[in-house]
């Protein structure tokens, strides 16, 4: 609850309407922007609606009780078909852009291949990896930030994410519906959909003016694209309001130069690399009601050598329920279910993962130099993964699919405004079910050490060992490992630390 001091007066002229003078230019350089959102890397390959804060009418010197920009008032009537419509919106110009721009040969629709497509039913597909692991659950999440944009919250808004799979698969594409797309569309795009819809929340500020408001706005149509049109229709991207509490939220960017290599070689590639992370909301169980992703993190990185890419990642970690339990007096331990998104391409191995399980985090005062502790321990259970494999041409693809688990351990050592010491183990292990039948084993082990100068600017020197074992039953034992030797700058800003 924050208590603002701005007049009320000035809170009633505001909620009268949208600006006078400069309403109609920041609409139709929002509605532009609207398409170059949709022509991001989507094409290629909400969140409760934010409200505006009411303030308690003056009675007494009461001072203003503002609302959580993420309460929302219950569904009723055409609420419920209104997300049906941005499904339809959605995969109308996926399909759109495959039809008009890439003349892809899926996309010649018709009522034949409809009924053929209810009457041959389901099968693996062969698709490329990255339209699979990363295309698909980016789609997903368009389809969930539809229902959170409308007002349904988290767990009302998984039905829709599966019906839009569903109208994409049977309607929208010549190919036979796909078993791997509807599973990893519906689960990683609720992953995906609700971290990206609460980031956009983050910028919308209704009280913010002219050039501020465009950019604002503007991010959220960037992040989270059906979320900020839908704030177009509505015209809440034009109308005036209070400002907003905020949940905390910390960033860290980085760029720099890394060095890929053989563990066993000398001679490695040099790339540029660039990271982003993002630590959003706040873990520590304090008696307050907690949402699904009311604490999630999320976090990306590229390192890119002319003409390729020769890494990319991004994973999103979401805890859906947190219980604090003993730790000892003056430190904060949770644990609770998560979901976890993964999308790893590296030298050595590609996976592609969305993941159910359990999370424990703690902070921990070691009482002496002001240093402190992090940790955090996720398990996961693989819905279904992706992974690429020599071996996999017998389902004419390079990779295979198959369910398994999932392990990560991080640890954080920090003295505030001195140092940080980050060290975290991702292991995957992945039970081929259509592919090249076998056992795949792989995953990174990543240093970082990094030294703050000035205003949130610092330097960071690391490196990350990435390793697989992959065990076909008809084929030879696969087994590799590369080093990745990084120094990079890198720029903070927020609350806490970064885990």
């Amino acid at each position: 609850m924050t208590d603002l001091s701005t007049d009320h007066a000035r809170h009633r002229e505001l909620a009268r309407g949208v600006f006078p003078t400069s309403a109609r230019r920041l609409r139709q350089a929002l509605v532009l922007l609207l398409m170059l959102a949709f022509a991001a890397p989507s094409t290629l390959l909400a969140q409760e609606s934010v409200k505006p804060i009411e303030a308690v009418e003056p009675a007494e010197q009461a001072p203003l009780t503002l609302k959580d920009p993420l309460e929302f008032e219950d569904p009723e009537g055409w609420d419920y078909i209104k997300p049906v419509g941005w499904i339809l919106f959605t995969n109308g110009m996926f399909w759109g852009v495959a039809r008009v721009f890439l003349d892809k040969p899926y996309s010649y629709i018709g009522p034949s291949s409809i009924a053929r497509n209810f009457r041959q039913g389901w099968e693996w597909d062969a698709d490329a990896f990255p339209t699979n692991q990363f295309g698909h659950p980016y789609q997903g999440g368009l389809y969930h930030a539809g229902a959170r944009a409308t007002g349904f919250n988290f767990w009302e808004s998984i039905p829709y994410t599966i019906l839009g799979s569903l109208q994409w698969e049977m309607f929208m594409e010549t190919e036979l519906p796909s078993v791997n797309d509807l599973i990893t569309t519906s689960v990683g795009g609720v992953i995906v959909g609700e971290a990206l819809f609460r980031l956009a929340a983050l910028l919308i500020d209704e009280s913010s003016e002219d050039s501020e408001r465009v950019i604002r706005e503007a991010g959220t149509l960037a992040i989270s694209p059906i979320f900020g049109f839908n704030r177009l229709l509505t015209g809440d991207a034009t109308r005036s309001g209070l400002p907003p509490v905020r949940r905390p939220a910390a960033l860290r960017l980085s760029l720099g130069f890394d060095r890929f290599r053989p563990v066993d070689a000398k001679e490695g590639v040099r790339n540029i690399g660039s990271s982003l992370r993002v630590v959003y909301g706040e873990f520590e169980d304090d008696g307050r009601p907690f949402r699904p992703f009311d604490w999630f993190m999320l976090g990306g990185a590229m390192h890119y050598r002319h003409p390729k890419l020769e890494a990319a990642s991004l994973e999103v970690i979401g805890l859906l329920a947190r219980t604090g339990f003993g730790c000892g007096e003056g430190n904060d331990c949770v644990v609770g279910p998560s979901m976890r998104f993964d999308y790893e391409r590296t030298p050595v191995f590609m996976v592609g993962t969305s993941t159910v399980g359990g999370t424990a985090i703690g902070r921990f005062d070691l009482g002496f130099w002001s240093l402190q502790l992090y940790a955090q321990l996720d398990l996961q259970v693989i819905a279904l993964g992706g992974f690429d494999s020599p071996y996999a041409e017998v389902v004419e693809r390079d990779y295979n699919l198959g369910a398994g688990g999932f392990s990560r351990g991080t640890v954080m050592l920090t003295k505030p405004d001195l140092f940080q010491l980050r060290l975290f183990a991702n292991r995957y292990y992945v039970r081929t079910i259509h592919g090249a039948k076998g056992n795949e084993f792989a995953g990174l082990f990543r240093t970082e050490l990094e030294f703050p100068i000035y205003s949130g600017f610092g330097l960071a020197v690391g490196n990350v060992i990435y390793d697989r074992i992959g065990m076909p039953q008809d084929y030879p034992k696969v087994q590799t490992s590369h080093i990745s030797q990084q120094l990079q700058i890198f720029w903070r800003s927020g609350f806490g630390a970064l885990l």
